[in-house]
């Protein structure tokens, strides 16, 4: 064992760092809604209780720094949380939440998933709704190891008294909630019937795996249209799509000018003209300055709803993230990850924090949850290095680069600068 990690089990306890290296959400960061809880209860109340109850395709999730920065806010970790919410009981918690009536709540059963735009497989809209499935039947992104498309399964089963070895009757159900959601749509792929209904916990995501690339772009909203089928089946009304990096669409150089304008159109298609989609699949897209002025020609050209944040007639299908605004926020980030690794047991401590180390960790990130998280790895490592005690506002300021005057005691190991005045670190932070 090196020293550092032999410093940090004996001095911090904990058994590595726990902050993330790179500002980039990888889907299993811890997640505590009290950094961000108006954020997330407007997210719950707008987006996804309004979303539902006004049949509204397109919402909004904005990030607008204080100083015009527009990544690393926490767009991905609050799409993430709340598809895991969602899909803890169908919508039930979140909805009740929002605020929804009791009685009504089974006619609005609801459940996410969570898909990304990049520049290399996701290009286009049908690979995103391919996506969404992906996430539906991914036992890692469901419920205590089981798929969300799994537990549907075994929630069609049991409403319609189905034997797990029956899968005529799975079919046959499935085939009935199709015809309810129309008579005149367009039969449901035979493979896809036959692989869900024969297959056992998990095997689904292998037969997903298998469809080929070309297959997801040609036929992607066919094998969402199954999902759809089956939440419908299952008594689930309405499935939100939680879709990040929706600039990648506009931006990708191998993606013409032509078919990024077609591809916003399928989504105007999709969202609030096709069936059975129209008023069952409500979609919130990631937004930032940089994605809305990508997307202003093409948006517009297909006459798709405003994201403008500004202007207040759009309020209630808009969210903005702003940051972290203040210590308190910072503490509860911090701990967060920090109990995550912790082998003492002694969870909710700050150590090895300082509480004058905060407002330079706010100062330097600019409130951004991601960049202050790789701050803070960045103060981890070194201070483990260094195999110091705790890490104090001027050990920060001076890793960090907003001291001019740190540098110059040369931190040593074991060194501390617990005798440093409170006013130093004002200085820093003028």
């Amino acid at each position: 064992m090196s020293d550092r990690y032999q410093h940090m089990q004996e001095a911090w306890g904990i058994e590595r760092n726990p902050f993330p290296a790179e500002a980039i959400n990888q889907g299993d960061e811890p997640y505590n809604p009290d950094v961000f809880p108006d954020e997330l209860q407007k997210l719950y109340s707008r987006l996804i209780y309004g979303g539902a109850m006004d049949r509204r395709g397109f919402s909004f999730l904005w990030s607008k720094g204080a100083n015009n920065e527009d990544t690393g806010m926490g767009k991905t970790a609050m799409l993430r949380q709340s598809a895991k919410e969602m899909n803890r009981d169908f919508g039930e918690t979140v909805l009740t939440e929002a605020g929804i009536n009791s009685a009504r709540l089974n006619e609005h059963r609801a459940m996410a998933a969570y898909a990304s735009f990049n520049t290399t497989t996701v290009t286009g809209v049908y690979p995103i709704f391919f996506a969404a499935v992906e996430f539906l039947a991914d036992p890692q992104t469901g419920m205590d190891g089981v798929s969300i498309l799994d537990i549907l399964r075994d929630r069609i089963r049991q409403e319609n008294g189905i034997e797990e070895t029956d899968s005529d009757g799975l079919r046959d159900a499935i085939r009935h909630a199709r015809r309810k959601l129309g008579a005149t749509l367009p039969p449901l792929r035979e493979d896809t019937i036959d692989a869900y209904c024969n297959s056992s916990p998990g095997e689904f995501a292998d037969f997903l795996a298998e469809v080929t690339p070309t297959s997801r772009i040609r036929n992607g909203l066919a094998y969402f249209d199954f999902a759809l089928t089956i939440a419908a089946a299952a008594g689930i009304r309405h499935v939100f799509v939680l879709v990040d990096q929706l600039e990648d669409l506009a931006t990708t150089q191998t993606v013409t000018k032509a078919k990024r304008t077609r591809e916003v159109g399928r989504l105007r298609d999709i969202l609030a003209e096709m069936a059975p989609f129209a008023g069952r699949v409500h979609a919130i897209f990631t937004f930032h300055v940089r994605a809305s002025e990508a997307l202003e020609e093409m948006w517009r050209a297909n006459r798709l709803p405003s994201y403008d944040a500004e202007d207040p007639a759009n309020e209630n299908s808009i969210v903005v993230l702003r940051g972290i605004q203040n210590v308190e926020q910072v503490r509860t980030l911090l701990v967060t990850y920090l109990d995550k690794e912790r082998t003492d047991g002694e969870t909710g401590q700050l150590l090895p924090f300082e509480e004058n180390a905060l407002p330079i960790l706010l100062e330097r990130s600019g409130g951004r949850p991601g960049i202050l998280l790789t701050e803070a790895h960045k103060l981890f490592d070194r201070a483990a290095d260094l195999e110091r005690p705790k890490i104090d506002g001027l050990f920060a300021a001076d890793i960090l680069g907003l001291s001019g005057i740190a540098r110059a005691r040369s931190f040593r190991k074991g060194a501390t600068t617990d005798s440093i005045d409170a006013r130093a670190i004002d200085e820093l932070l003028k």
